[in-house]
């Protein structure tokens, strides 16, 4: 079965970076964004009747989980109006585990063994790559400065809806109240921004935000079943392959600049990530 998680897994990463490129594409990220929001909330909805409520201690993650997510979703929407995609999206995603790793070493104490030591050398080098000044002269300190918050603020809700998931003892049920109660906020603050043109942006974003709901669903749906049926640390190491998948995206339909050097920088991202998860 291990042939099957890991095709799904690949599906999800795929997923992952295809809802990455259509926030890019958003005419209004905000706005997009919170449609993307309440039609993940919609999809799950059935959940929140057929699953038993999460038990108390759970709700303190879950709330935690809405003010972290809404922050990363700020974070993120800033990185995406200021760069690139093929710059900002690999840097998001690929800079959370190594900074994970990073703190890990530096903060905890924890030793690393030869193969996690290369992949975090090999992942830290490779978003230097990224920050290295190229010939295009296009301001990317500011993009890169919201990317690395974003890979923070993921690190940071990863870290608390694993322990949200463990504490409920369900993942459906989790996920239905997360995007139950994660969808206010973003759509209150696309709300208050835009005032009386929310309803008509929101029109106008309509197909492709759906799109991403259900995508995004589907995305975090073949994560969940790929780790349920094949070990966990190859199958998280797969996933880092997003990072992949959103270059090639963003040279291919997006027609950004340095295409073939952010795809390479990509690559080596995703194996130094590999490595470091697979060590």
């Amino acid at each position: 079965m291990e042939w099957l998680g890991a095709a799904a897994m690949l599906a999800s990463a795929f997923f992952h970076s295809f809802v990455g490129l259509l926030t890019k594409q958003a005419e209004d990220k905000l706005v997009f964004r919170s449609v993307l929001m309440l039609t993940a909330a919609v999809l799950v909805s059935p959940a929140l009747v057929l699953f038993p409520l999460p038990p108390a201690e759970a709700w303190t993650f879950l709330i935690a989980g809405v003010a972290i997510h809404f922050c990363y979703q700020m974070v993120m929407i800033a990185a995406f109006e200021r760069g690139d995609m093929n710059l900002v999206y690999p840097v998001m995603r690929g800079a959370a585990p190594a900074l994970a790793g990073l703190a890990a070493v530096i903060v905890l104490g924890e030793q690393l063994n030869l193969v996690e030591i290369t992949g975090l050398g090999i992942a830290t080098l490779a978003i230097i790559g990224f920050a290295w000044p190229d010939s295009s002269r296009i301001p990317k300190a500011k993009a890169l400065a919201f990317a690395l918050i974003a890979a923070g603020m993921t690190a940071l809700y990863s870290v608390n809806d694993a322990s949200g998931v463990r504490a409920t003892g369900n993942a459906i049920s989790y996920l239905a109240w997360f995007f139950a109660l994660t969808c206010w906020p973003i759509t209150i603050a696309a709300l208050v921004r835009r005032g009386r043109q929310w309803p008509l942006i929101a029109r106008r974003e309509l197909r492709r935000g759906c799109v991403a709901g259900l995508v995004g669903a589907a995305s975090y749906g073949f994560a969940l079943f790929a780790l349920a049926i094949a070990p966990v640390a190859p199958m998280a190491a797969m996933r880092e392959t997003s990072v992949v998948f959103g270059a090639v995206l963003a040279a291919l339909v997006l027609k950004e600049p340095f295409g073939s050097r952010r795809i390479l920088l990509a690559i080596l991202l995703a194996a130094g990530l590999v490595m470091l998860q697979a060590g």
